[in-house]
């Protein structure tokens, strides 16, 4: 597993509506973070910064949350996302602390690569699965699942039984599920002659 990210917040004792509209104006996403046995705490992160961290990192890993005031980051996992229904924008985020010493259950995404090299054979991929559910150490949570199909050919698939994963990392998903599958292109059908045009032109 990768270094886990890191994300700073800050406290955020106020809960009312207008505190959260404020927070919000200045680019703040509120959220909160609970679990291991903690009590929750509120918090406020910058917008911008989830932003990023998700862009490279996507939000299904593992991340060192640093909360202002505090020496000591917590170890959470996203466990839920808000997302305004027009723009897309982050309104709210919540984070789950894991035990590092026990096995946690998480989902994680799968990322296809070798897409073009398939397109320039003219094979088309038909994905399946977007995700899956693993059982493994928070230490060894991966940020996704690589599936590389750039050598494949039409007729192939590829199920959950193909993946590689981690050594320590167990999947729960059903394994005869698929993941994708290589088609090839549907060919237009030849126009043919319309026997009526042609009787009339003799």
């Amino acid at each position: 597993m990768a270094e886990a990210a890191a994300i700073n917040c800050q406290r955020r004792d106020v809960k009312t509506k207008g505190f959260l509209n404020q927070l919000k104006k200045n680019s703040m996403v509120p959220g909160v973070v609970y679990g291991n046995e903690m009590r929750p705490v509120n918090i406020a992160t910058e917008a911008k910064q989830l932003g990023k961290i998700f862009q490279t990192h996507g939000t299904r890993g593992l991340f060192s949350l640093g909360i202002e005031g505090e020496q000591v980051p917590l170890m959470v996992v996203v466990r839920e996302i808000q997302r305004h229904p027009v723009n897309g924008q982050l309104t709210h985020i919540d984070f789950y602390q894991v035990n590092m010493k026990e096995k946690m259950t998480a989902t994680v995404g799968i990322h296809i690569s070798g897409e073009e090299d398939l397109l320039a054979r003219d094979a088309i991929p038909v994905a399946g699965l977007k995700e899956i559910e693993i059982s493994c150490m928070p230490a060894d949570l991966p940020e996704t699942i690589v599936v590389d199909i750039s050598q494949l050919s039409e007729g192939d698939k590829v199920t959950v039984a193909n993946l590689s994963v981690p050594e320590r990392v167990e999947i729960l998903t059903d394994p005869d599920s698929l993941v994708v599958s290589i088609m090839a292109p549907v060919k237009e059908a030849e126009e043919v002659p319309d026997s009526g045009e042609a009787d009339e032109s003799e």
